[in-house]
């Protein structure tokens, strides 16, 4: 380095380039369905009512089940937390809708070549205990599902042993989807306060961080 240089003093960082830089290693933004985004409370509408169809129940257009489906149709078109939470007491419909949802992002993003195809991947919590015990390489693939839904959280083991060693398959999966902000649908009979006194507090405060929620206080369908 020459006098000449000496004078300049330090190098300072051009921020706007630097910027640049974080930008380009930004997650990628949660899916959304930008299709028809109009239509989708509609779409999403008759998806339920397929869903109870195929069970052999009786739709019953309640106000609760218009909020609820709208609710979710805001948060599947909006720029909104990469989670959603389907929570309150039993039979009300919780499953139902994330089925639905399901159903409506399948049927719209249907395509002959595999890398445009959307598909959430659903398991329940018990499965994802039991797939994790059993079969780790497809419990992997779960986890980093680019879609997935899981269905009846706080009905599995806290912890299973895999070759003697404990792990715990649904806190490793939504702390490795809360880290690259997956999108993800949980359905659950626990409350915030149950799911703190389950999981712990620092799983609850990135539920908070990560997951809209949608509380389903009707009563059950089932009756």
């Amino acid at each position: 380095m020459d006098e000449k240089d000496n004078k300049q003093g330090p190098q300072r960082v051009d921020l706007t380039r630097f910027r640049a830089v974080l930008q380009r290693r930004a997650l990628p933004e949660r899916f959304k369905v930008d299709k028809y985004p109009e239509d989708v409370p509609a779409m999403l509408r008759e998806c339920y009512i397929a869903e109870v169809m195929r069970r052999r129940m009786q739709f019953i257009d309640d106000e609760a089940t218009q909020s609820h489906i709208e609710k979710a149709a805001k948060w599947l078109t909006g720029n909104c937390k990469p989670g959603l939470l389907l929570f309150g007491t039993v039979g009300n419909g919780k499953s139902t809708l994330a089925r639905a949802i399901g159903s409506l992002i399948g049927i719209l993003y249907e395509s002959a070549y595999f890398d445009q195809r959307k598909t959430v991947r659903t398991v329940s919590a018990l499965e994802l205990a039991d797939i994790a015990k059993n079969e780790p390489e497809r419990f992997n693939g779960i986890k980093k599902a680019e879609l997935l839904a899981i269905d009846d959280v706080g009905t599995e083991p806290s912890v299973v042993k895999v070759w003697g060693n404990e792990i715990s398959p649904f806190v490793d999966t939504i702390y490795y989807r809360y880290d690259r902000q997956l999108f993800t649908i949980m359905t659950s009979n626990l409350n915030a306060e149950d799911l703190a006194n389950k999981y712990g507090e620092r799983i609850a405060d990135r539920f908070t961080e990560m997951f809209d929620r949608i509380p389903f206080i009707n009563n059950s369908y089932r009756k």
